[in-house]
């Protein structure tokens, strides 16, 4: 199946737009194993990859504001920039929790249809993933204890609850997807993802108001 992308109507060189984003570049990227003739088919597996490869944009971007945060505590003038980096973080993981509802379009039956193409692929091999949710759970986030203003301890509230929150629907995901399966990277699946959810935080974030730090 041809790509959806075609450099001549959607910005070949010499187009701004598309030489900045470097977009003949990006959305080449996307490529379904799926065979050409089951149209449908290519299309859920294109929707599952462009979800997952978002996903790891957001999740770099997040490393990066919280690498900064790091630096900043280093100064005694940069406690300005450690909540605005924190924000960002925390509204970043916002947009990867509604960035999985965008799969709750796609059937079991339709995820099957592609799963075997995956092989031993898993979300759990994410190494960036591993690194953000590492980081979020340490205490304080790692940032030196000078930099914890009642502030920033609210954010880094925000940020932990928000992980989780991403973890329960992704958990929610895979039961509807996958029911009590082996997952494909070869974990227990869904008993797997019940261990790494923390539902008594999620409970206590419910009774968190959000609007403490805009």
């Amino acid at each position: 199946m041809q790509q959806p992308f075609e450099a001549a109507e959607h910005g070949a060189p010499g187009n701004p737009y598309a030489d900045y984003l470097r977009l003949p570049q990006v959305l080449a990227l996307q490529e379904p194993r799926s065979p050409a003739e089951r149209e449908a088919q290519w299309r859920d597996e294109h929707l599952f990859i462009v979800v997952h490869q978002a996903a790891e944009l957001l999740v770099s971007h997040a490393l990066i504001e919280l690498r900064r945060a790091h630096e900043a505590t280093a100064r005694t003038s940069g406690r300005s920039t450690v909540v605005l980096t924190l924000r960002r973080v925390r509204d970043l993981l916002d947009q990867l929790v509604d960035l999985l509802g965008l799969l709750d379009g796609l059937t079991p039956a339709q995820f099957h249809a592609f799963r075997p193409l995956l092989g031993e692929a898993s979300g759990g091999q994410s190494v960036q993933f591993a690194d953000l949710l590492h980081q979020i759970d340490a205490p304080d986030c790692g940032l030196p204890a000078h930099a914890a203003t009642a502030e920033v301890a609210a954010l880094l509230v925000q940020l932990r609850v928000r992980a989780q929150r991403w973890k329960l629907r992704h958990l929610r995901l895979v039961e509807r997807m996958i029911g009590d399966a082996t997952g494909t990277g070869g974990t227990d699946g869904i008993q797997y993802l019940r261990s790494r959810t923390d539902t008594e935080l999620l409970r206590q974030g419910d009774d968190l108001d959000d609007d403490v730090v805009e």
